[in-house]
């Protein structure tokens, strides 16, 4: 029995979690990270992806929420294709009823996975894809700024992993950058757990 697992940077280290003591995870491809910036690109890049290995495992699970592409996924592969629920990756660690309660809280809430508070201000410039700006001799930092000025609260969600307390400090250091409140709030595994659960018994 053999599963194999593709995800996304920001995912990994909870995807590295969840496998830790799953020896039948054969196999685990990182794909880089903003590939949900573009649908079309991502669903094109995982089929192939799932294509390169579905000869080598008996089936295989990705680390993505749908992030408007799983929806779309060939039903067509030679092995089961499992993802877990959510729409996007802070649904997947934050559970989508909470994800949704925190919205309607406050709405201009901007997200803070683990995974994309380590890429700091980087991941922020080609979430809002400032860098088509940037290119006409434009500030970043200052569009960022226009662009988010609706936006008052962060939310960090904490998932309690080896190396959160340095990733705590930089969600305070994104949050101070913008004048926004900083919130925190505990993730979970268990969409992740139990996805890899389904991945193991769809490849028994």
């Amino acid at each position: 029995m053999s599963v194999g697992i593709i995800c996304c940077r920001v995912l990994e280290k909870e995807i590295r979690e969840v496998v830790r003591h799953a020896p039948e995870v054969t196999h685990v491809e990182v794909m880089e990270w903003g590939l949900h910036i573009h649908p079309d690109v991502l669903l094109e890049t995982l089929c192939r992806q799932i294509h390169m290995i579905e000869n080598q495992v008996d089936a295989v699970m990705l680390g993505y929420g749908r992030c408007q592409a799983l929806d779309r996924l060939p039903s067509d592969f030679a092995v089961p294709v499992f993802y877990p629920e959510g729409e996007d990756c802070i649904g997947v660690l934050l559970g989508q009823d909470q994800y949704e309660r925190e919205l309607n809280q406050t709405a201009g809430t901007w997200f803070l996975t683990p995974g994309w508070t380590e890429l700091g201000m980087e991941f922020i410039f080609e979430e809002l894809q400032v860098h088509r700006v940037a290119k006409k001799g434009l500030d970043p930092l200052e569009v960022a700024h226009r662009m988010l000025k609706d936006f008052s609260r962060a939310l960090f969600i904490d998932m309690k992993l080896m190396g959160s307390e340095a990733i705590k400090r930089e969600a305070g250091t994104i949050a101070a950058e913008f004048g926004w409140k900083l919130d925190k709030t505990e993730g979970s595994l268990i969409r992740l757990k139990q996805t890899l659960s389904k991945a193991i018994h769809g490849a028994a």
